[in-house]
Protein backbone atom coordinates (compact mmCIF):
# COMPACT_ATOMS: atom_id res chain seq x y z
CA UNK A 1 0.00 0.00 0.00
CA UNK A 2 1.23 3.18 -1.11
CA UNK A 3 0.22 7.04 0.46
CA UNK A 4 -1.50 9.69 -1.01
CA UNK A 5 -1.04 13.47 0.01
CA UNK A 6 1.15 12.64 2.87
CA UNK A 7 -1.62 10.67 4.62
CA UNK A 8 0.21 9.23 7.58
CA UNK A 9 -1.10 5.86 7.32
CA UNK A 10 -0.30 2.40 5.98
CA UNK A 11 -3.18 -0.23 7.09
CA UNK A 12 -1.38 -2.91 5.67
CA UNK A 13 1.66 -2.15 7.62
CA UNK A 14 3.07 -4.93 10.18
CA UNK A 15 4.02 -2.20 12.49
CA UNK A 16 0.65 -0.14 12.26
CA UNK A 17 -1.32 -3.70 12.75
CA UNK A 18 0.57 -4.42 15.69
CA UNK A 19 0.56 -0.50 17.23
CA UNK A 20 -1.53 1.14 15.56
CA UNK A 21 -1.65 4.24 18.41
CA UNK A 22 1.56 6.35 16.75
CA UNK A 23 -0.79 6.02 13.41
CA UNK A 24 -4.44 7.53 14.95
CA UNK A 25 -1.86 10.24 16.11
CA UNK A 26 -0.48 11.25 13.35
CA UNK A 27 -3.88 11.07 11.81
CA UNK A 28 -5.20 13.68 15.06
CA UNK A 29 -2.38 15.79 13.95
CA UNK A 30 -3.12 16.37 10.18
CA UNK A 31 -6.78 15.82 9.21
CA UNK A 32 -9.71 13.58 9.69
CA UNK A 33 -10.46 12.78 6.11
CA UNK A 34 -7.51 11.68 4.03
CA UNK A 35 -7.26 9.73 0.79
CA UNK A 36 -5.03 6.61 1.05
CA UNK A 37 -4.18 4.81 -2.06
CA UNK A 38 -4.41 0.89 -1.68
CA UNK A 39 -3.21 -0.37 -5.13
CA UNK A 40 -3.92 0.63 -8.62
CA UNK A 41 -7.28 2.32 -9.71
CA UNK A 42 -8.16 2.25 -5.75
CA UNK A 43 -7.65 5.51 -3.64
CA UNK A 44 -10.37 5.73 -1.27
CA UNK A 45 -10.73 8.46 1.22
CA UNK A 46 -10.22 7.47 4.99
CA UNK A 47 -11.96 8.61 7.86
CA UNK A 48 -10.32 8.71 11.43
CA UNK A 49 -12.73 11.75 13.46
CA UNK A 50 -15.24 10.37 15.81
CA UNK A 51 -17.94 12.61 14.30
CA UNK A 52 -16.92 12.25 10.74
CA UNK A 53 -17.19 8.63 11.16
CA UNK A 54 -20.77 8.49 12.86
CA UNK A 55 -21.61 11.31 9.57
CA UNK A 56 -20.47 8.41 7.08
CA UNK A 57 -21.78 5.49 9.17
CA UNK A 58 -25.36 6.96 9.54
CA UNK A 59 -25.88 9.61 6.66
CA UNK A 60 -27.84 8.27 3.54
CA UNK A 61 -25.89 10.06 1.05
CA UNK A 62 -22.90 7.29 1.92
CA UNK A 63 -23.91 4.10 0.06
CA UNK A 64 -22.91 0.56 0.37
CA UNK A 65 -23.98 -0.70 -2.68
CA UNK A 66 -20.63 -1.40 -4.41
CA UNK A 67 -23.36 -0.65 -7.99
CA UNK A 68 -22.82 3.10 -6.56
CA UNK A 69 -19.57 3.38 -7.25
CA UNK A 70 -17.35 4.70 -10.07
CA UNK A 71 -16.49 2.91 -13.15
CA UNK A 72 -13.16 0.77 -12.42
CA UNK A 73 -13.67 1.08 -8.63
CA UNK A 74 -15.65 -1.85 -8.49
CA UNK A 75 -13.26 -3.85 -10.80
CA UNK A 76 -10.08 -2.74 -8.45
CA UNK A 77 -11.63 -3.93 -5.09
CA UNK A 78 -12.65 -7.39 -6.67
CA UNK A 79 -8.76 -7.92 -7.61
CA UNK A 80 -7.79 -7.01 -3.47
CA UNK A 81 -7.77 -9.82 -1.24
CA UNK A 82 -10.74 -11.85 -0.21
CA UNK A 83 -11.89 -10.13 2.93
CA UNK A 84 -11.76 -6.70 0.78
CA UNK A 85 -14.39 -7.78 -1.43
CA UNK A 86 -17.19 -9.45 0.57
CA UNK A 87 -19.61 -6.82 0.01
CA UNK A 88 -19.38 -7.28 -3.38
CA UNK A 89 -20.45 -11.08 -3.31
CA UNK A 90 -23.92 -11.54 -2.84
CA UNK A 91 -27.04 -9.47 -1.38
CA UNK A 92 -26.77 -9.07 1.93
CA UNK A 93 -27.07 -6.46 4.83
CA UNK A 94 -23.54 -4.75 4.38
CA UNK A 95 -24.20 -4.20 0.43
CA UNK A 96 -27.55 -3.21 -0.14
CA UNK A 97 -29.11 -0.03 0.80
CA UNK A 98 -33.29 0.92 1.53
CA UNK A 99 -35.53 0.12 0.48
CA UNK A 100 -34.07 -3.81 0.21
CA UNK A 101 -31.72 -3.29 3.60
CA UNK A 102 -34.92 -2.02 5.18
CA UNK A 103 -36.79 -5.26 4.32
CA UNK A 104 -33.84 -7.35 5.29
CA UNK A 105 -32.96 -5.89 8.79
CA UNK A 106 -36.57 -6.17 9.51
CA UNK A 107 -36.35 -9.80 8.73
CA UNK A 108 -33.26 -10.58 10.68
CA UNK A 109 -34.84 -8.51 13.70
CA UNK A 110 -37.88 -11.10 13.87
CA UNK A 111 -34.89 -14.22 13.44
CA UNK A 112 -32.95 -12.25 15.79
CA UNK A 113 -35.15 -11.95 19.01
CA UNK A 114 -34.38 -10.74 22.51
CA UNK A 115 -35.70 -14.40 23.55
CA UNK A 116 -33.16 -16.31 21.12
CA UNK A 117 -29.78 -14.09 21.97
CA UNK A 118 -30.80 -14.66 25.43
CA UNK A 119 -31.34 -18.43 25.06
CA UNK A 120 -27.58 -18.03 23.87
CA UNK A 121 -25.94 -17.48 27.07
CA UNK A 122 -26.14 -21.10 28.91
CA UNK A 123 -24.41 -22.71 25.76
CA UNK A 124 -21.71 -19.78 25.57
CA UNK A 125 -20.85 -20.59 29.24
CA UNK A 126 -20.84 -24.51 28.38
CA UNK A 127 -19.09 -24.49 25.12
CA UNK A 128 -16.52 -21.96 27.34
CA UNK A 129 -16.28 -24.65 30.22
CA UNK A 130 -15.80 -27.54 27.96
CA UNK A 131 -12.90 -25.88 26.28
CA UNK A 132 -11.38 -24.73 29.09
CA UNK A 133 -11.48 -28.34 30.79
CA UNK A 134 -9.48 -29.63 27.06
CA UNK A 135 -6.90 -26.77 28.17
CA UNK A 136 -6.34 -27.56 31.79
CA UNK A 137 -3.23 -29.01 32.25
CA UNK A 138 -1.79 -28.09 29.52
CA UNK A 139 1.24 -25.89 30.09
CA UNK A 140 1.26 -23.87 26.85
CA UNK A 141 -1.87 -22.94 24.05
CA UNK A 142 -3.24 -20.53 21.30
CA UNK A 143 -5.87 -18.45 22.77
CA UNK A 144 -7.04 -17.93 19.21
CA UNK A 145 -6.86 -21.19 17.53
CA UNK A 146 -7.62 -23.23 20.85
CA UNK A 147 -10.49 -21.51 22.07
CA UNK A 148 -11.41 -17.89 20.73
CA UNK A 149 -11.96 -19.30 17.40
CA UNK A 150 -13.79 -22.88 18.18
CA UNK A 151 -16.12 -20.86 20.81
CA UNK A 152 -17.15 -18.03 18.32
CA UNK A 153 -17.89 -20.80 15.31
CA UNK A 154 -20.04 -22.77 18.12
CA UNK A 155 -21.90 -19.68 18.97
CA UNK A 156 -22.81 -19.05 15.69
CA UNK A 157 -23.43 -22.27 14.57
CA UNK A 158 -25.48 -22.56 17.58
CA UNK A 159 -27.79 -19.21 16.41
CA UNK A 160 -28.08 -20.23 13.00
CA UNK A 161 -29.08 -23.90 13.89
CA UNK A 162 -26.33 -26.03 12.35
CA UNK A 163 -26.32 -29.67 14.29
CA UNK A 164 -23.77 -30.50 16.42
CA UNK A 165 -22.80 -33.07 13.91
CA UNK A 166 -22.03 -30.88 11.60
CA UNK A 167 -20.19 -28.56 13.06
CA UNK A 168 -16.68 -29.72 12.72
CA UNK A 169 -16.88 -27.97 8.87
CA UNK A 170 -17.64 -24.71 9.88
CA UNK A 171 -14.50 -25.16 12.81
CA UNK A 172 -12.73 -25.95 9.46
CA UNK A 173 -14.19 -23.06 7.26
CA UNK A 174 -14.16 -20.43 10.04
CA UNK A 175 -10.25 -21.32 10.75
CA UNK A 176 -9.65 -21.24 7.15
CA UNK A 177 -11.12 -17.68 7.09
CA UNK A 178 -9.45 -16.62 10.16
CA UNK A 179 -6.20 -18.08 10.28
CA UNK A 180 -5.39 -18.28 6.77
CA UNK A 181 -2.76 -15.95 5.41
CA UNK A 182 -2.91 -16.72 1.51
CA UNK A 183 -6.55 -15.41 1.18
CA UNK A 184 -6.16 -16.54 -2.31
CA UNK A 185 -9.04 -16.01 -4.35
CA UNK A 186 -8.89 -19.54 -5.03
CA UNK A 187 -9.04 -21.08 -1.54
CA UNK A 188 -11.74 -18.30 -0.28
CA UNK A 189 -14.00 -19.32 -3.34
CA UNK A 190 -13.51 -23.56 -2.33
CA UNK A 191 -14.93 -22.64 1.28
CA UNK A 192 -17.48 -20.32 -0.24
CA UNK A 193 -18.65 -22.85 -2.68
CA UNK A 194 -18.42 -25.30 0.36
CA UNK A 195 -20.45 -23.56 2.80
CA UNK A 196 -22.91 -22.86 0.31
CA UNK A 197 -23.34 -26.46 -0.95
CA UNK A 198 -24.08 -27.41 2.71
CA UNK A 199 -26.46 -24.15 3.19
CA UNK A 200 -28.88 -24.57 0.33
CA UNK A 201 -29.82 -28.33 1.60
CA UNK A 202 -30.38 -26.89 5.12
CA UNK A 203 -32.89 -24.16 3.98
CA UNK A 204 -34.88 -26.70 1.75
CA UNK A 205 -34.68 -29.08 5.19
CA UNK A 206 -35.64 -26.20 7.35
CA UNK A 207 -38.67 -25.28 5.11
CA UNK A 208 -39.85 -28.71 5.07
CA UNK A 209 -39.38 -29.46 8.67
CA UNK A 210 -38.55 -26.41 10.76
CA UNK A 211 -36.83 -26.22 13.72
CA UNK A 212 -36.18 -23.02 16.61
CA UNK A 213 -33.55 -21.63 14.45
CA UNK A 214 -32.43 -18.61 13.04
CA UNK A 215 -32.63 -20.35 9.52
CA UNK A 216 -36.17 -21.65 10.44
CA UNK A 217 -37.17 -17.92 11.49
CA UNK A 218 -35.45 -16.54 7.72
CA UNK A 219 -37.54 -19.36 6.57
CA UNK A 220 -40.65 -18.82 7.35
CA UNK A 221 -40.31 -15.26 6.86
CA UNK A 222 -39.22 -15.74 3.47
CA UNK A 223 -42.32 -16.73 2.41
CA UNK A 224 -44.29 -13.82 4.08
CA UNK A 225 -41.70 -11.04 2.22
CA UNK A 226 -40.39 -11.88 -0.88
CA UNK A 227 -36.67 -13.17 0.87
CA UNK A 228 -35.49 -15.25 -2.40
CA UNK A 229 -33.18 -17.89 -1.67
CA UNK A 230 -30.10 -16.05 -2.62
CA UNK A 231 -30.85 -13.34 -0.19
CA UNK A 232 -31.57 -15.87 2.04
CA UNK A 233 -27.89 -17.74 2.13
CA UNK A 234 -25.69 -14.65 1.57
CA UNK A 235 -27.69 -13.35 4.98
CA UNK A 236 -26.54 -16.67 6.64
CA UNK A 237 -23.20 -17.02 4.82
CA UNK A 238 -22.59 -13.00 5.71
CA UNK A 239 -23.71 -13.93 9.59
CA UNK A 240 -21.24 -16.74 9.82
CA UNK A 241 -18.22 -15.00 7.87
CA UNK A 242 -18.44 -11.61 10.14
CA UNK A 243 -20.00 -12.71 12.97
CA UNK A 244 -17.61 -15.56 14.26
CA UNK A 245 -14.40 -13.62 13.17
CA UNK A 246 -15.15 -10.46 15.24
CA UNK A 247 -15.53 -12.26 17.97
CA UNK A 248 -12.44 -14.55 18.08
CA UNK A 249 -10.80 -11.40 17.56
CA UNK A 250 -12.69 -9.21 20.58
CA UNK A 251 -11.78 -12.49 22.66
CA UNK A 252 -7.80 -12.62 21.63
CA UNK A 253 -7.74 -8.39 22.00
CA UNK A 254 -8.96 -8.25 25.30
CA UNK A 255 -7.01 -11.30 26.65
CA UNK A 256 -3.83 -9.39 25.32
CA UNK A 257 -4.93 -6.22 27.03
CA UNK A 258 -5.60 -8.22 29.99
CA UNK A 259 -1.99 -9.58 29.77
CA UNK A 260 -0.35 -6.05 29.39
CA UNK A 261 -2.25 -4.59 32.10
CA UNK A 262 -1.94 -6.49 35.52
CA UNK A 263 -3.72 -3.50 37.37
CA UNK A 264 -6.70 -4.46 35.17
CA UNK A 265 -6.41 -8.29 35.95
CA UNK A 266 -6.36 -7.44 39.32
CA UNK A 267 -9.08 -5.57 39.53
CA UNK A 268 -10.95 -8.20 37.40
CA UNK A 269 -10.37 -10.78 40.07
CA UNK A 270 -11.35 -8.43 43.00
CA UNK A 271 -14.94 -7.18 40.97
CA UNK A 272 -16.13 -10.05 38.20
CA UNK A 273 -18.90 -7.57 37.12
CA UNK A 274 -15.84 -5.30 35.32
CA UNK A 275 -15.76 -7.55 33.17
CA UNK A 276 -18.78 -5.97 31.46
CA UNK A 277 -17.23 -2.05 30.82
CA UNK A 278 -13.76 -4.50 30.59
CA UNK A 279 -15.15 -5.13 26.89
CA UNK A 280 -16.44 -1.76 26.44
CA UNK A 281 -13.37 -0.37 26.57
CA UNK A 282 -11.57 -3.38 24.62
CA UNK A 283 -13.80 -2.58 22.31
CA UNK A 284 -13.20 1.41 21.65
CA UNK A 285 -9.54 0.72 21.88
CA UNK A 286 -8.86 -2.55 20.21
CA UNK A 287 -11.88 -3.35 18.31
CA UNK A 288 -11.51 -6.32 16.33
CA UNK A 289 -13.28 -4.14 13.17
CA UNK A 290 -10.89 -2.07 12.05
CA UNK A 291 -13.00 -0.55 9.13
CA UNK A 292 -16.74 -1.98 8.06
CA UNK A 293 -17.78 -2.23 4.73
CA UNK A 294 -17.20 0.72 1.94
CA UNK A 295 -19.15 3.53 1.61
CA UNK A 296 -20.00 5.75 -1.39
CA UNK A 297 -21.38 9.28 -1.96
CA UNK A 298 -24.20 8.76 -3.76
CA UNK A 299 -23.18 12.63 -4.72
CA UNK A 300 -20.79 15.16 -4.28
CA UNK A 301 -20.71 16.05 -0.41
CA UNK A 302 -18.07 18.07 1.63
CA UNK A 303 -16.89 16.34 5.19
CA UNK A 304 -14.30 18.14 7.51
CA UNK A 305 -13.74 20.67 4.49
CA UNK A 306 -13.10 17.82 2.22
CA UNK A 307 -14.93 17.48 -1.53
CA UNK A 308 -16.16 13.99 -1.36
CA UNK A 309 -17.12 13.07 -5.12
CA UNK A 310 -19.73 10.98 -6.14
CA UNK A 311 -18.60 7.29 -6.16
CA UNK A 312 -15.77 7.33 -4.54
CA UNK A 313 -14.81 4.60 -2.21
CA UNK A 314 -14.60 5.66 1.64
CA UNK A 315 -13.20 3.57 4.34
CA UNK A 316 -14.31 4.78 8.50
CA UNK A 317 -10.82 3.85 10.46
CA UNK A 318 -13.44 2.73 13.83
CA UNK A 319 -10.50 2.55 15.28
CA UNK A 320 -8.73 5.86 15.19
CA UNK A 321 -12.83 7.46 15.79
CA UNK A 322 -12.31 5.21 19.22
CA UNK A 323 -9.43 7.13 19.67
CA UNK A 324 -10.36 10.60 18.95
CA UNK A 325 -9.28 12.96 22.13
CA UNK A 326 -12.33 15.23 20.90
CA UNK A 327 -14.75 12.27 22.22
CA UNK A 328 -12.69 10.27 24.50
CA UNK A 329 -10.14 12.08 27.23
CA UNK A 330 -6.79 10.70 26.98
CA UNK A 331 -7.81 8.21 24.28
CA UNK A 332 -4.60 5.95 24.46
CA UNK A 333 -4.95 4.96 28.33
CA UNK A 334 -6.73 1.74 28.70
CA UNK A 335 -9.33 2.32 31.57
CA UNK A 336 -12.32 0.18 32.41
CA UNK A 337 -13.44 3.33 34.57
CA UNK A 338 -14.62 5.24 31.76
CA UNK A 339 -17.96 6.23 31.38
CA UNK A 340 -20.21 6.80 28.81
CA UNK A 341 -17.98 4.49 26.48
CA UNK A 342 -20.66 2.38 25.18
CA UNK A 343 -20.65 5.66 22.56
CA UNK A 344 -17.99 3.82 20.55
CA UNK A 345 -18.46 3.20 17.06
CA UNK A 346 -16.59 -0.77 17.27
CA UNK A 347 -20.85 -1.97 16.29
CA UNK A 348 -20.86 0.41 13.44
CA UNK A 349 -22.88 3.15 13.95
CA UNK A 350 -27.23 3.73 12.11
CA UNK A 351 -28.75 1.69 10.42
CA UNK A 352 -26.02 -0.70 9.67
CA UNK A 353 -25.17 -1.09 13.43
CA UNK A 354 -24.04 -4.58 14.08
CA UNK A 355 -27.22 -6.51 14.96
CA UNK A 356 -25.85 -9.37 16.93
CA UNK A 357 -24.22 -6.66 19.08
CA UNK A 358 -25.45 -8.17 22.26
CA UNK A 359 -24.45 -11.49 21.67
CA UNK A 360 -20.85 -10.64 20.71
CA UNK A 361 -20.71 -8.72 24.20
CA UNK A 362 -21.91 -11.10 25.96
CA UNK A 363 -19.64 -13.90 24.22
CA UNK A 364 -16.54 -11.55 25.18
CA UNK A 365 -17.56 -10.94 28.37
CA UNK A 366 -18.85 -14.56 29.06
CA UNK A 367 -15.33 -15.97 27.30
CA UNK A 368 -12.57 -13.71 28.50
CA UNK A 369 -14.21 -13.86 32.43
CA UNK A 370 -14.16 -17.59 32.60
CA UNK A 371 -10.66 -17.79 30.66
CA UNK A 372 -8.66 -15.60 33.52
CA UNK A 373 -10.99 -17.35 36.31
CA UNK A 374 -9.61 -20.70 35.43
CA UNK A 375 -6.26 -19.52 34.13
CA UNK A 376 -5.06 -16.50 37.14
CA UNK A 377 -1.79 -16.63 36.21
CA UNK A 378 -1.79 -16.97 32.51
CA UNK A 379 0.92 -15.06 30.84
CA UNK A 380 2.15 -14.37 27.20
CA UNK A 381 4.77 -17.41 26.42
CA UNK A 382 6.57 -14.99 23.92
CA UNK A 383 8.15 -11.55 23.54
CA UNK A 384 5.14 -9.27 22.54
CA UNK A 385 7.07 -8.01 19.47
CA UNK A 386 7.34 -11.65 17.87
CA UNK A 387 3.58 -11.27 18.20
CA UNK A 388 2.03 -11.90 14.25
CA UNK A 389 -0.80 -9.97 13.33
CA UNK A 390 -2.96 -10.78 10.47
CA UNK A 391 -2.78 -8.92 7.09
CA UNK A 392 -5.79 -7.98 7.01
CA UNK A 393 -7.97 -4.90 5.79
CA UNK A 394 -11.15 -4.98 7.49
CA UNK A 395 -10.23 -7.01 11.24
CA UNK A 396 -7.33 -6.79 13.50
CA UNK A 397 -6.35 -9.59 15.49
CA UNK A 398 -3.01 -11.84 16.05
CA UNK A 399 -2.69 -15.24 13.61
CA UNK A 400 -2.27 -16.75 17.27
CA UNK A 401 -1.88 -15.89 21.08
CA UNK A 402 0.31 -18.08 22.55
CA UNK A 403 0.24 -18.17 26.71
CA UNK A 404 1.43 -19.90 29.07
CA UNK A 405 0.02 -21.13 32.29
CA UNK A 406 1.44 -20.28 35.54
Amino acid sequence: MTVEDNAPVDLLDPAFMADPGPAYERLRSTAPVTRIRLRPGLSPWLISGYEEARTVLSDPVFSVDPARTRPGVREAIAAGRAEEKTALLGRHLLSVDPPDHTRMRRLMSRALTARRMQQLRGPVGTFATELLDALTGRREFDVLGDYALPLAVRVICELIGIPPEDRAAFQRWGSLLVRSELQDDASFDRVSDEMAGYLVPLVAARRAEPADDLVSALVAAHDEERLDDYELISLVYQLFFAGHESSAYLIANATLRLLAHPDERAALAREPERIESLIEEVLRIDGPVKVPTWRFPVRDVDLAGVRLRAGEPVLVLLGAAGRDPRRFPDPDRFDTGRTAVQQHLAFSHGIHHCMGAAVGRMEGQVAVGRLFQRFPELRLAVPPERLRWRDNLMMRGVCELPVRVG
